[in-house]
């Protein structure tokens, strides 16, 4: 279980984060909505420990802060907007990165990741340089690697938490769904994914659970069903919208509709 208990963040005088409490439980795919500069990205950093904050954070009830590094590696994996490397280093080399937190053979790790390269359809990129690869590429090479440090290829695996900051910004629509799902079967498992993400539909199509925040505060918790609202959603992102069923699951698709007549920015 992952608990935030009166999270601020403030960057000089200004608020960034006011007072964000959240319980997230093993089971759910959880997603983080808002406009631009809402403080989703702000309160990954949060939980990750990379930024400072006030209040407390806790995974199975421990401060985040008692946590040697290489335990946190184990139970933790973050895929982040800006991840780029400047090294050369094959897709096969940055998968196995994820398994430095794990003392095994290189018989063992070189398992895991074929194991992951072929459930991500990674094959063509296995022996490619992550350097040359396009945007949508490296985010699947690196979606791969938070798999591989998490043991996400063991069935038994429990009680981990992933986070992801825009996951499928770069992605096409088949590699959307194949990332989606596998984040959403990894969480059913037993373990926590929290990711940001623009894309309503796709909010509603995976999330258990929509944090809606606004101007660095939490201001709706709920299923999609419950969140993804016109009267909730036109008054933060200042578009009219539709919303209906989805003709085949029953929860909220989202028709945004355009601002015509805008003559500046």
């Amino acid at each position: 279980m992952l608990s935030c208990h009166n999270v601020s963040i403030e960057r000089g005088c200004r608020p960034i984060l006011n007072n964000i409490n959240l319980k997230a439980n093993n089971g759910e795919l959880i997603v983080l909505l808002g406009e631009n500069g809402a403080g989703k990205s702000t309160l990954l950093s949060a939980i990750c420990n990379d930024i400072s904050f006030s209040g407390q954070i806790k995974i199975d009830e421990q401060p985040i802060q008692s946590f040697d590094e290489q335990t946190l590696a184990q139970k933790r994996a973050v895929l982040l907007q800006n991840n780029r490397v400047n090294f050369s280093f094959s897709t096969e080399e940055l998968i196995a990165m994820g398994r430095y937190p794990y003392h095994e053979s290189i018989h063992e790790q070189t398992q895991v990741v074929e194991q992951l390269i072929a459930q991500l359809a990674l094959e063509k990129l296995a022996l490619r340089d992550v350097t040359a690869l396009s945007g949508g590429e490296f985010q699947r090479v690196q979606f791969a690697r938070c798999l591989a440090q998490l043991n996400a290829h063991k069935a038994d695996t429990k009680g981990k938490l992933m986070l992801l900051d825009e996951p499928t910004s770069a992605l096409d629509m088949h590699h959307q769904h194949l990332t989606l799902s596998k984040a959403k079967a990894f969480a059913k498992q037993g373990n926590i994914v929290i990711a940001v993400l623009h894309d309503l539909n796709l909010t509603s199509l995976y999330a258990d659970r929509v944090l809606l925040l606004n101007k660095g505060q939490l201001c709706h918790d709920g299923t999609p069903q419950e969140v993804l609202q016109s009267s909730v959603l036109q008054p933060i992102y200042k578009t009219h919208m539709q919303i209906t069923t989805h003709p085949t699951y029953q929860i909220p698709m989202i028709f945004s509709e355009p601002q015509l007549g805008v003559t500046h920015a």
